[in-house]
């Protein structure tokens, strides 16, 4: 089982750093926002998850980010995981070179609390009906922990809810 979420993951994280690796003219900031992002996934922990708790709030509208103003917000709140400035323009680079298109094996999320980008999640899909959730991250709210597993809870939910034979939930 372990192997299966490990090559899961490795799978993201290709696919994560090939919108650099394969770009024609991929720009230095976006490079080092890279190794940021690899360095992070380090610290991930992961397991399989055969059932979700019920959400304790419904604080957030979670979009599925489907255009690049989308993929901005997605990118600033997910970057908002480093304090230095310079870091977090880094990845805010690298993250705002995702491309996303119909066959793509990721889907990304952004949920929105009163109006504005709080939260962000991805599902990432394999050919083989195992769906991974990744890259979960919220503002530093005061709320900030609810509306984590506020994101966790309704992508697991979407997940389970399309019959995948096994989920995943990776978290930092």
């Amino acid at each position: 089982m372990q192997s299966q979420i490990e090559k899961h993951l490795n799978l993201k994280n290709v696919w994560m750093a090939t919108h650099v690796t394969e770009a024609e003219f991929p720009t230095p900031l976006s490079k080092r926002g890279l190794e940021l992002y690899q360095a992070q996934q380090l610290q991930q922990s992961s397991q399989t998850i055969s059932s979700i708790p019920t959400p304790s709030t419904h604080a957030l509208t979670i979009y599925p980010v489907d255009c690049h103003p989308l993929t901005i917000r997605y990118s600033l709140v997910f970057a908002s995981k480093w304090q230095d400035g310079p870091e977090k323009e880094a990845v805010i680079e690298f993250l705002t070179q995702i491309m996303l298109d119909d066959d793509s094996p990721a889907q990304l999320f952004v949920g929105f609390l009163n109006g504005k980008p709080a939260a962000c999640g991805i599902i990432f899909q394999s050919e083989n009906n195992i769906a991974l959730v990744s890259d979960v991250h919220a503002l530093p709210f005061a709320n900030q922990q609810a509306l984590i597993e506020e994101m966790e809870n309704t992508l697991l939910s979407k997940v389970l809810s399309e019959k995948n034979e096994l989920a995943i939930i990776s978290r930092c």
